[in-house]
Parts: C-alpha cells; sequence; structure tokens
C-alpha cells in the first residue's frame, strides 16, 4: 500500500505542520504518508505510544482493588501522552510552526494546549467521536479558536454555549495507491467489539449470510476467549493496523458499517466506500441527508428491515460525481478545518 506519489499543493508550499493525535491502530503512520505527499516543507506527527510497565501494572491494581478507581489505567494513559507531546514541542522554537491539528484534544491538559499555540501560529481541533464519550472535551473546548466535531447531534447541541464549534465530517485518504482486483462477493466489516451494537450487527451477517457473499466479518476483542461463537464472525485478540485494513477494504466489494448509540456522526468506512467505489450497508439513517447518497450504492436497514436488499446486491455501483467526490478528501478537509482557500465547507 505504500505507494503514494506526491500531490503538490501550492497552498501547503514552504509551511510547516504538526498533527497530534492518537497511536491506535497506526492510523498515524497513513495521515504522515498521506501529509508528506501534499508539500508541506515539514511534517511532524506526534502520536505518543504507551508502554505498560510493571510499576504502572502494580499501581493500577491497587488502584482498582483498593481504591475502586476503574479509571486510573486510562488516566495513566493520558498523563503520558500529554507528557509525550509536550517534550516533543519543547523542541520547536516560538511561532517556528506554521500549523497545528489537534484530533482528539480530549486526550491533552490546558497547559500542554497552551504550549501547541506557542509554537504553532493556527491551531485547530477535531473531535472525531461523540463528546459524551469523553466527557473531559468540555474542559478544553474553549482552548481552540476553531473546533470540529463529526456529530450532527452535538453540534445542534452545543453550537450555542461554544460559538468556536464547527460543523464537519470524516474524509478518505486521497494520496494514490496501487490498484488491487476487488472480490465481487466479499463483503467486509472490522470494527471493535462493543455491546451496543453487536445486535445490529448479528441482524445484517445473518441476512447476508442468506446469500451467495463471502463475509469477511472480524471483530477486535482484547480477551483469549471469544464472547460466542458465530460462522461468520472472526475474532482477534490484536489490532490490525489501518495500512493493512485499507488493503482488505480495496479487496472487497461491500463494506458493512454499524453506528454506535452514542452518535450520528459517519465513520470512516462510509468516506471509504466513497473513494474505492465500493457499495456500503448500513444502519446509520442520517446518511441520506448527505450529497452523496445514492440508494445504487448505499443501503439503509433499520432494526430488522431489510427491504430491497436482495435488489441492492443485484445492482450496479453508480459513480459520483467528481466535485462531490473531491469534497471527502483529506485534502479539502484540511484546507477547510484550517480555513485555507479554496475548499468546499463539510457542513452536515
Amino acid at each position: 500500500m505504500n505507494t503514494s506519489k506526491k500531490t503538490i499543493n501550492k497552498e501547503f508550499l514552504e509551511k510547516k505542520i504538526i498533527l497530534i493525535m492518537p497511536p491506535d491502530f497506526e492510523l498515524y503512520k497513513v495521515f504522515e504518508q498521506q501529509l508528506s505527499c501534499m508539500g508541506f516543507d515539514q511534517v511532524e506527527v506526534i502520536a505518543p505510544i504507551f508502554k505498560y510497565n510493571l510499576k504502572g501494572k502494580v499501581l493500577n491494581f491497587f488502584q482498582k482493588t483498593f481504591f475502586k478507581n476503574k479509571a486510573y489505567k486510562k488516566q495513566l494513559i493520558d498523563t503520558h501522552y500529554a507528557q509525550k507531546v509536550a517534550k516533543v514541542l519543547d523542541g520547536f522554537s516560538k511561532g517556528g510552526i506554521d500549523y497545528a491539528v489537534v484530533i482528539r484534544p480530549d486526550k491533552l491538559d490546558i497547559q500542554t494546549i497552551e504550549k501547541i499555540h506557542q509554537v504553532a501560529h493556527k491551531v485547530v481541533a477535531y473531535q472525531w467521536d461523540g463528546l459524551a464519550r469523553f466527557p473531559k472535551v468540555f474542559d478544553i473546548i474553549g482552548c481552540f479558536e476553531r473546533f470540529f466535531v463529526f456529530d450532527p447531534r452535538d453540534f445542534s447541541l452545543y453550537k450555542e454555549k461554544y460559538t468556536n464549534i464547527l460543523p464537519c465530517t470524516n474524509f478518505y485518504m486521497d494520496f494514490q495507491q496501487e490498484n488491487i482486483i476487488s472480490e465481487t462477493k466479499e463483503v467486509l466489516y472490522v470494527g471493535m467489539y462493543i455491546e451496543d451494537r453487536f445486535q445490529s450487527l448479528l441482524r445484517v451477517v445473518n441476512k447476508l449470510s442468506q446469500y451467495d457473499l463471502n463475509l469477511n466479518i472480524n471483530l477486535f476483542y482484547g480477551r483469549k476467549t471469544p464472547p460466542f461463537f458465530h460462522p461468520n464472525i472472526s475474532f482477534f485478540t490484536k489490532g490490525i493496523s489501518f495500512q493493512t485494513y485499507l488493503s482488505l477494504v480495496c479487496k472487497a466489494s461491500i463494506l458493512l458499517d454499524i453506528k454506535t448509540v452514542d452518535h450520528e456522526g459517519l465513520s470512516f468506512r462510509v468516506f471509504e466506500a466513497i473513494k474505492y467505489e465500493k457499495k456500503l450497508i448500513t444502519n446509520n439513517t442520517t446518511i441520506k441527508q448527505y450529497d452523496f447518497y445514492h440508494p445504487n450504492n448505499i443501503f439503509v436497514f433499520e432494526e430488522d428491515s431489510f427491504q430491497g436488499l436482495e435488489l441492492f446486491l443485484k445492482g450496479s455501483y453508480t459513480p459520483l460525481l467528481e466535485e462531490i467526490k473531491q469534497k471527502y478528501s483529506f485534502t479539502n478537509w484540511l484546507k477547510y478545518v484550517l480555513n485555507i482557500s479554496p475548499y468546499k465547507a463539510l457542513n452536515y
């Protein structure tokens, strides 16, 4: 998959950018690859990886056992994360960076965020999860001039209280990649085992198993013993890298998307379907409101209602207008959040 070619954007020539984000599933490597193709003079991706040592394990045991503090490990991880980010920032001169983009800013403390502002001329934040899932985020929203949320429900709820909140969607990486021949009957799902969306996944998997399809359904479950057995669902204990996942996406013909009850935002799977021109099956009904929605390409199911699924599976994909497709690229996303014209706004 590492066959990206440079696409020079004159808006980014001689500019320096910092991206701060969690290291989960090595997403940061794909972001670094993308940014390095865009013409920036300097790209710095900061994604501190937490290593759980013996001292941390002992402290966590005592905190959980004697103080009933089940959140201690997460606190330990976030503290380490903020400290490592601050340490990297110390290596930059004040005002030496043009742009800083912070993804999942709830993982940082106010002091570290202030340090980012000292280093970069323009700083923006993007919360790519529901705000209520990580309540710490409410303490730092006001630290940013432009704070983007991907959940339309959050935008509606908080736009009056926080006037710096702006709407935004996810995106797809638009660096060039090698062509991979897709399997015409493969349905792909890769995700974490989350109880609140499992029943929806089970319903659609059972329905799809009635058709002549190759179901490639994979759930990340952190324990050795799977929670149950299902002939069409595989469990794995270690997460795969995002690069590996994109390879799987290229090979599939249909992507499966199951929303969580915590938010209405569109997952990355939606935008990967746009880039790679894959059909999508989802239970996120809000997707019908977007300009890229086409019933030939996206099937929306609700509870046990799969009316029209057979016709959808037999039909052909309808290519999108190029301007709509480009709207959801990372390049346009970055120009939008940094307010660098020209761009197309990513409103809901």
